[in-house]
């Protein structure tokens, strides 16, 4: 099989010819793999680790961010981030936005909105065509994480119930503007991609962040218009949740969504395996690789049997694509990677 082949068979839950792997990790971390296999981009890494997916995004020609006091950007949301020396290297620190006082729709009325005008699908097309035997993934939607990074996330879950106006408002206005750039991506490419990728985050370590009733009243609606835009567009659709989210993958299934990501085996009731088991006729999975522990604090053989026990349960007749329980972070040794995507750990033949 080829690469778009053998993700597709897997999605679909058929045994392909060998587990599929998809990479994404943090620019740091990827410049870092540059080095280590002397090479000077990404598709050239990717080949190097025989990974089976790559990612088209448009070109954005919108203003560019705003320079507020003290090194503050702010975004095309309305997003404020500040850059912040950590221990393994930098990071985008959110900081508080101009909505986090907003107590009334007036108040969000009086927002700068984006729309998908600020990108230039067009350049999709020639990305996808460059990438005929691969899978290819447009993602950057997030219909919830985002708002609450604008909106700050006490502030949002106290509107959920005290506001509830104000939710219903903010996720219009996100769900909106992210239907609309996957009918232009979907237009632009002539369905040119096969997955489709949505951001968002409704667990903690230990448990959802809202109630089961709650995410289907505020959350499950919006999510349902954007899958069905991408199955009209007839692509896949993953959903991105970081935490323990296994509450929800019934409604996940019954929303339509295809693969779940990233599989966050350290966090409570989400063993891949148990998973596997309990939901693999329903669903296939993306992730599972431990970015928390084994990736940054194993050795290269912890990496290698963690990888063989995901192959042997999780992609046991296929529902499988092997890749990280988030991008793959600075803290992270080059060695532990590269042993992460060693192919001959993914059963079948070597290509």
């Amino acid at each position: 099989m080829n690469s778009r082949e053998r993700v597709m068979v897997a999605v679909a839950r058929q045994p392909p010819d060998r587990v599929p792997a998809d990479y994404k990790a943090d620019s740091q971390v990827n410049r870092r793999m540059f080095e280590h296999f002397g090479v000077g981009d990404l598709d050239a890494l990717q080949d190097c680790l025989q990974t089976d997916i790559r990612r088209v995004e448009p070109r954005y020609v919108g203003p560019p961010d705003k320079v507020l006091e003290d090194g503050v950007a702010e975004d095309y949301w309305g997003i404020r981030s500040k850059l912040v020396r950590t221990a393994a290297g930098e990071e985008q620190m959110f900081v508080k936005s101009a909505l986090w006082d907003a107590r009334t729709v007036g108040d969000f009325e009086k927002h700068a909105w984006p729309w998908p005008d600020i990108f230039d699908y067009g350049v999709l097309a020639e990305q996808c065509r460059r990438y005929p035997e691969r899978a290819i993934l447009f993602e950057g939607s997030d219909l919830f994480t985002r708002p609450c990074i604008l909106r700050g996330m006490e502030n949002v879950l106290l509107d959920m119930v005290e506001r509830p106006e104000l939710f219903h408002y903010l996720l219009e206005k996100f769900t909106a503007f992210y239907c609309e750039e996957l009918t232009r991506a979907l237009e632009a490419t002539r369905g040119g991609f096969q997955l489709y990728c949505e951001w968002s985050d409704f667990g903690t370590q230990q448990g959802l962040i809202m109630s089961v009733p709650m995410w289907r009243e505020f959350v499950a609606p919006y999510l349902r218009r954007l899958i069905d835009v991408c199955h009209g567009g007839g692509v896949k659709f993953m959903l991105h949740s970081c935490g323990a989210v296994r509450q929800l993958i019934p409604d996940f299934v019954a929303l339509g969504v295809d693969i779940l990501d990233p599989i966050q085996a350290r966090a409570r009731g989400m063993d891949p395996a148990g998973l596997k088991r309990d939901f693999g006729r329903m669903i296939s999975f993306h992730g599972g690789v431990d970015i928390q522990s084994t990736l940054p604090f194993g050795s290269p053989e912890d990496v290698r049997r963690e990888v063989a026990d995901r192959v042997r349960t999780v992609g046991a007749g296929g529902g499988y694509i092997l890749a990280p329980t988030h991008e793959i972070q600075p803290d992270a040794p080059v060695e532990n990677i590269v042993a992460m995507y060693d192919v001959s750990l993914r059963g079948g033949p070597s290509s």
